[in-house]
């Protein structure tokens, strides 16, 4: 039997199918490369998703897979009250996505909200741009940005869980 995940992540944009699944799947890529899969749960959702269920646009999971993190199986869901209380970290990809969820967290919930890119040792305190009504060579752009912050995010873990 597997031993629950020990530290709990949620990944927020604003409809929850290009940049939370991607950082989503970037986050686990990263926990895997450095040992602490096992203890971090990592999932995603979004400030809106007018369409829970949808899948994460074509865009975003071909260039995803294009460095062998696979999204394909990412729903969209919408954040709820009970997120703040169940995840350790929120992490919103934009400051209007952290205004919202400023704005919808319970006064007692646990969640440190914070943005995303916080962490990275390089873009630090930078909004991801949405890339959705741009091309795929957006959402290749937009991918090296969230692999700067998930690395820096896992780093940060690491040394927690020391």
């Amino acid at each position: 039997m597997q031993k629950p995940a020990s530290t709990k992540v949620l990944v927020v944009c604003m409809e929850n199918i290009c940049r939370s699944p991607m950082a989503e799947g970037a986050l686990k890529q990263a926990l895997v490369r450095h040992g602490l899969s096992s203890e971090v749960k990592v999932e995603s959702a979004g400030t809106y998703a007018s369409q829970p269920g949808s899948r994460p646009d074509v865009r975003a999971i071909r260039v995803s897979q294009a460095r062998g993190i696979d999204i394909s199986k990412t729903r969209a869901r919408k954040i709820k009250e009970q997120d703040f209380y169940e995840y350790d970290y929120v992490l919103a990809v934009d400051r209007s996505s952290l205004t919202a969820l400023e704005s919808i967290r319970p006064p007692l919930g646990k969640s440190r909200v914070r943005l995303f890119m916080a962490y990275s040792t390089e873009q630090q305190d930078m909004d991801i741009a949405d890339p959705y009504y741009g091309n795929e060579a957006g959402f290749n752009n937009i991918l090296n940005f969230i692999e700067l912050g998930a690395e820096g995010f896992v780093v940060y873990l690491s040394e927690l869980h020391e």
